[in-house]
């Protein structure tokens, strides 16, 4: 079922049929597969200590008519999952300790090297240890080979990218974000709208009117081309915002059928 981000954040959250908080955000990225990454969950009525993000893999039921979700874990194991900074983005390195603490796997590609014995020479033997910090000339003295130095502190540098960059979007951070056309503004970011069944981001939703009158529409995420915080603008594919405002008419407080969604897609394809 396809919901807004505004309609999910009435859901309670419940582990062990416990009551422990309730939605207040969705985490997707962006820059990837266009899935939920995160819910957020605000859990001071029930335990000190904010809120916290829970993967939706651990979703076990989710109740539409009801407004709930279950999740497989423990209210301890929430109430003792790593917290995010206020006001700060998600890291990668902040992602991982998440899912860590919950045993689950990292969703974006895994490293060259895992766990394991250590990858061996063409002409047999492991590959001597690389000493992060050190130098070309003593690694290379101490038995690595300068390829194997190279990869190896690409490697590095591309873990501590891992570490500070940020892939995550939340529809909280996203709403109010200029929307364009090349240099013509269509409007601004209102919502997000994802597919409950498998967590997919499937639309912005787009406010052409601004404070004063309602003119929403849905875009395609595939239409959606860069995101640029500092200037808190979206960027679409579009060439003007002539196909946006010729869109079939979008009312936000009914369901989405699927013969709208496939009319949306039908018209933004031409």
């Amino acid at each position: 079922m396809l919901i807004r981000t505004h309609d999910f954040q009435s859901f309670s959250l419940s582990a062990a049929d416990e009551t422990f908080g309730s939605v207040t955000d969705v985490y997707f990225d962006s820059a990837g597969e266009w899935k939920v990454r995160f819910l957020v969950a605000d859990t001071r009525p029930w335990f000190i200590g904010g809120k916290v993000l829970l993967s939706p893999e651990l979703v076990n039921r989710l109740d539409i008519e009801a407004q709930e979700v279950y999740f497989e874990a423990t209210k301890d194991q929430v109430k003792d999952s790593p917290q995010p900074k206020e006001h700060e983005p998600i890291s990668r390195a902040y992602e991982a300790s998440i899912l860590d603490h919950y045993g689950l796997g990292y969703y974006w590609a895994a490293p060259n090297y895992g766990p394991g014995p250590a990858p061996m020479l063409p002409g047999g033997g492991p590959v001597s240890p690389f000493t992060p910090g050190a130098t070309l000339g003593e690694n290379t003295e101490a038995g690595v080979s300068s390829d194997m130095v190279k990869k190896a502190i690409k490697r590095e540098q591309q873990k501590k990218v891992n570490e500070e960059d940020f892939y995550l979007q939340s529809t909280k951070d996203l709403r109010g974000y200029s929307v364009y056309a090349t240099e013509d503004k269509i409007g601004t970011v209102s919502d997000v709208v994802f597919d409950t069944n498998n967590w997919q981001v499937c639309f912005m939703e787009v406010d052409t009117a601004g404070l004063l009158a309602k003119n929403k529409y849905l875009v395609p995420v595939e239409w959606f081309r860069e995101f640029v915080p500092v200037e808190e603008h979206a960027y679409t594919r579009f060439a003007d915002r002539d196909i946006v405002e010729s869109a079939p008419d979008y009312d936000e407080s009914t369901p989405l059928a699927d013969d709208y969604v496939t009319q949306i897609h039908r018209h933004y394809r031409g």
